[in-house]
């Protein structure tokens, strides 16, 4: 039985943002629990890893040092789930006697995943984290460990019930917040009753919207900008859904636009079918810039995604919005996914024209920047609950599943075959032919000039980079890398189950070897001849590699023939697999784990060979070659 304890002290945990940048100052989630916290008498910090890079290496001891009698670590969505497990591991070790809770979209999807053995938590909450933190905290002051290890859900009824943000809890953190971050985030609301098939909303368990009353709401950015001002910030209002109820949202305009804060831009989602003119108007009274999940341009998809509303309608709104939003200088973000279960070559087409309409066609050019997503396959989605339905009416085929446990998540993620008639790969392909070109034609028709017109046109940059060849590259190097892993994963499921038991585990250990094959003698998996012919036959995987070297290379400074011969030469064939998606890079690339034997960058032999002055007709002996492709380049230059 644990002691009793009058104030526990209670750590809340951001681990950072999705992948490896992009962070927003502020965690109003973690906020809006301790607020909760505090309430009940305990001593709460917050602390988020994305800020805490801003005072050098993240040591997980130093910030436990305080002691702590209860942790909560936000694990917001399943590319997170790696990371919360090896960040709870080390707070178990520094906290051996305080109680580990995890909570969030994952969490409350796949609860399970936190309870195994070895598992670093004690508890997982599902959907809002207030009240079961909460109890978990009473559960403390009365020294009785609560039995049923997953808590919720319990619903936070009314936001107003809460005292308002405490944003004093990161003050450590507002003398570097400029640095580390463009963005400030705030939540005014929760839940949404909608029912996306690709949405995580719904493991929540909660789809109801409730709202903090529209004065409050305004009143709680305020607050945020006396605390940090903000006019050196975008502001995002990452609600779920932003101002579903008409006489909320006006009101909500209305007073904005009467006391204004000091952000650049106020930045929040909401649906098309949603908004009207006068909508439109407020925004741009009150420096509010609307972004809408499209989703796709073809009414088919729209209702096979479940996008509720009057569809027939839904697409001719998003012109009329789009128009308005132009003159009134209002600028707005879309949205579509490209690869989205019953996705077909005919609805991409149908969606890519519409798009073009959208944002490339009208000579007046647009206010708006459009973003492209590859469908990902979210546990909890009610894709992912009703997989084996969508599996037999669409021929969707997931080839990574559960993606969440493996590295390279955010290609695993991805890795689904549309439908029957529309596979990955020429779903990147469509994506490529059909949906970069209006990406990459928005930057020269871009119409907008208000405030934080610089905001924008880093968006725009960014997609037009998502479309550019070195993610090109990358992408279908995750898809060679993880074809390879799958094929030798096979193989040896295969050889194992071949084996007695006892011999079984060995093979295992020895790892992916092929079939007859001794332990000891495993060639390696970039080297095997049905690995090596895969990607030599990717024509795609080439004309992007050879796309980057080009524009890599023009900036070396090296002689025509030895530029030429850097070019042509398929370098991506002489590196390891997984190192593929870099083999455009002007750096070293490892061949051997320790580092010892690389191949060189691509700067390094246009200064040898230079230096050299290697030409047709000469001869060179290369030594200490390594995979061959210093040699490779020398004899493009050299001729036969």
């Amino acid at each position: 039985m644990p002691p009793r304890l009058d104030r526990p002290r209670v750590l809340l945990l951001w681990p950072g943002g999705l992948f490896a940048g992009g962070a927003n100052f502020g965690v109003p989630q973690l906020l809006s629990i301790a607020a909760a916290l505090k309430a009940a008498g305990a001593v709460v910090d917050v602390v988020d890893l994305d800020m805490e890079r801003a005072f050098g290496p993240v040591d997980l001891a130093r910030i436990a040092a305080p002691g702590y009698d209860l942790v909560g670590i936000s694990c917001y969505s399943s590319y997170d789930y790696l990371k919360v497990m090896v960040i709870g591991a080390e707070l178990r070790r520094a906290l051996p006697r305080a109680w580990l809770a995890t909570g969030g979209y994952h969490p409350s999807a796949r609860p399970d995943d936190f309870l195994g053995a070895g598992s670093p938590f004690d508890y997982v909450v599902v959907g809002d984290g207030e009240a079961p933190l909460v109890g978990l905290c009473t559960a403390l002051v009365a020294g009785k460990r609560p039995l049923g290890r997953v808590r919720g859900p319990e619903s936070l009824a009314d936001p107003n019930a809460l005292a308002s943000y405490d944003w004093e809890l990161l003050s450590r953190y507002r003398p570097i917040a400029h640095r580390m971050a463009s963005q400030a985030e705030i939540y005014l609301s929760r839940g949404c009753p909608y029912d996306c098939a690709f949405c995580m909303e719904r493991a929540k368990r909660d789809v109801s919207w409730r709202a903090l009353e529209p004065g409050r709401a305004v009143e709680e950015i305020h607050r945020l900008d006396r605390f940090l001002d903000l006019s050196r910030f975008t502001l995002f209002i990452a609600d779920a859904l932003f101002g579903m109820k008409n006489a909320w949202r006006k009101a909500f305009l209305e007073e904005l636009a009467r006391r204004p804060c000091r952000a650049r831009k106020v930045w929040l989602l909401i649906r098309v079918d949603l908004i009207d003119k006068d909508d439109l108007a407020l925004m741009a009274r009150a420096n509010v810039s609307p972004g809408f999940g499209l989703e796709s341009g073809d009414p088919e998809q729209l209702k096979r995604i479940r996008k509720a509303g009057k569809l027939e309608s839904y697409l001719e709104k998003m012109l009329d919005v789009a128009q308005t939003a132009r003159e009134l200088g209002v600028p707005f973000g879309c949205n579509v996914i490209v690869g989205h279960p019953g996705e077909t070559e005919r609805s991409l087409r149908t969606s890519a024209a519409y798009l073009r309409r959208l944002f490339v066609d009208d000579p007046r050019g647009t206010s708006g920047f459009l973003s492209v997503d590859p469908f990902r396959l979210y546990p909890g989605s009610p894709i992912d609950e009703e997989r084996g339905r969508w599996e037999r009416d669409t021929g969707m085929h997931v080839h990574r599943y559960p993606w969440w446990h493996d590295g390279d998540q955010d290609f695993l993620a991805e890795w689904v075959d549309p439908s029957a008639s529309l596979d990955f790969r020429r779903a990147l392909e469509l994506k490529r032919e059909l949906f970069d070109p209006i990406l990459r034609a928005i930057p020269g028709r871009f119409r907008y000039d208000g405030p934080a017109r610089d905001y924008y046109e880093r968006a725009i940059a960014e997609q037009v980079e998502l479309a550019s060849p070195r993610r090109e590259l990358h992408t279908l190097a995750m898809w060679q890398l993880w074809s390879a892993l799958t094929e030798a994963e096979a193989k040896e499921s295969v050889a194992v189950g071949a084996l007695e038991p006892a011999d079984a585990k060995e093979s295992v250990a020895v790892g992916a070897l092929e079939p007859g094959a001794e332990p000891g003698d495993a060639e390696p998996l970039w080297l095997r001849p049905s690995v090596r012919a895969r990607l030599a036959g990717d024509a795609e995987l080439a004309t992007a590699a050879r796309a980057l070297r080009t524009a890599v290379v023009g900036g070396l400074g090296a002689s025509p023939a030895v530029a030429r011969a850097l070019v042509a030469v398929p370098r991506e064939r002489f590196v390891p697999l997984e190192l593929v998606g870099e083999s455009g890079d002007d750096r070293a690339l490892a061949l051997t784990a320790d580092g010892g034997s690389t191949v060189s960058a691509l700067h390094a032999y246009a200064l040898a060979f230079d230096a050299l002055e290697l030409g047709a007709g000469d001869t060179l002996v290369d030594l200490g070659g390594g995979s061959g492709y210093g040699a490779a380049v020398a004899a493009e230059v050299v001729g036969r």
